[in-house]
Order: C-alpha cells, then structure tokens, then sequence
C-alpha cells in the first residue's frame, strides 16, 4: 500500500511540473510566503514565556532607544561588564550600538568586530528600503579592542574565520542587524561551528516575518540548534536570545 501511494504522489508531482503552474499561479508566491511566515511568527510569539524574561509587548508605539534597555538588561543578567567576550555585528551602519557595547565592557581580553558594506544595502529590503539605503562612514574610534570588516558578508566572512580563532573558549555576542533573509541567514550558518551553550544572539528587525525572523528558524530547523529567549522590546522588533544547545 505504502509503495502503491509514493507512485501515485509520485505521479501527480510530474503533472503538477508539467503544467507549469508559476504561469499562473506565480504571483501568489510572495504573499503566500508572506503570510505562512506571519503565522510562523505569530506561533512564536504565543509559545514564549509571559514572565520571567524582560519583554513589553504589547506596546502601542515603537521606541528604537529601548533597544539599549534591552542590552542593558543582558549585560546586567549575563554579566558581561567584565567577561572576555567576542562580539560580532553584522551591519553596524553608522556604529551606535557597536560603539554602546564597547563602552559597556571593561575587559581588556574583548574582541569587538563589526561587518557591514558601508554603502548600504546589498538588495532591496521590504516595501520601504531600497539597495543602496543606509549607507555610512565606517566608524573611527580608539579602542584597539575595535575591528571594521568592510564588505558583502559572503565575502569577508569565511577569510575573516580563516584568520581569527573564534573557538577560543569566549562567550560569543553576536548582534544580527543586517536586516536582510540572506544576510543574516549566511553569518548564522557560517558561524554555527563556533557557537556554544551560552552565547548571545541579538536581532535588531526580528519581527520582520521574511526576513531576520525567517533565517532564524530556517537557521534553527536546519542546524538542529535550540535558542531562549531572555528578552524582547518594541513588540519583538529587537530580541536577545540565549543557545541553549
């Protein structure tokens, strides 16, 4: 019976490929996605722990500042003022979150690195953001601590990993602003080898459905990786998230 039932579905594949059906049925593909990933999210939402965890929701009105509540609060709780950590941005843009977290640790064995073209977008990203769109100087600053990678992630990242020794036993921060599916989805998988129980993720446009939200669980359901959330504001536009395994 079961062989009897993959020749049948077998079968039907073939004809639902030979009539071609992104002729007409190719502009349903974008909303569908669309709204198979707000349903995704909106499960998300619902299955995260309603005390225990800094989170505002629901908030009627969108205040960017509290993201550094948000970091605040993880530093406090995970107590990194003095810990070694290695913390990676990926899209730092004009450098004001990059430039928080070096101030917020003291410890001089830290390593801060911070991805980004630098001349905005690679690709149009949503109805509102264009390629090319928030693009900005790369940041001067003292702290030898401090790195700039200028470039498309999927060029600067793998020689970058060639040439640091990120599985040196320091707590990974990694703070995913790159706003883009492709980009955030690139920088989870390629510095999957060196995450560990206890790292950090930051997402900074998480509940965009196409984007930052969808490669963290395609990221998730793909590398069999376990994440916790420990924080959230502005209804889940910027999360803090724990690896839990």
């Amino acid at each position: 019976m079961k062989r009897t039932l993959i020749t049948v579905n077998a079968f039907f594949k073939h004809i639902i490929l030979l009539a071609r059906p992104h002729i007409f049925l190719g502009f349903l593909a974008k909303p569908f996605l669309f709204f198979s990933n707000v349903i995704s999210l909106s499960r998300w939402i619902s299955q995260q722990p309603k005390t225990g965890i800094f989170n505002d929701f629901f908030s009627l009105k969108r205040d960017y500042i509290r993201r550094y509540t948000l970091y605040q609060y993880v530093v406090d709780t995970q107590h990194l003022q003095d810990e070694a950590i290695d913390y990676l941005e990926l899209g730092v843009c004009g450098g004001q979150s990059f430039e928080w977290w070096l101030a917020s640790n003291r410890n001089p064995a830290s390593a801060f690195y911070g991805f980004d073209t630098f001349e905005g977008l690679p690709e149009n990203w949503g109805v509102f953001f264009n390629k090319g769109d928030m693009s900005a100087a790369v940041p001067q600053l003292t702290d030898t601590r401090a790195e700039f990678i200028k470039g498309l992630f999927q060029q600067t990242l793998p020689p970058f990993l060639q040439t640091h020794a990120l599985d040196n036993g320091k707590r990974k921060i990694l703070h995913l602003d790159a706003d883009l599916f492709s980009s955030t989805l690139f920088s989870l998988a390629m510095l999957f080898p060196y995450l560990k129980k206890g790292d950090i993720l930051f997402f900074d446009e998480f509940n965009v459905p196409n984007h930052e939200f969808f490669a963290l669980k395609t990221f998730t359901d793909s590398f069999y990786i376990q994440t916790e959330l420990i924080g959230a504001v502005n209804n889940y536009y910027q999360v803090a998230l724990i690896v839990k395994g």
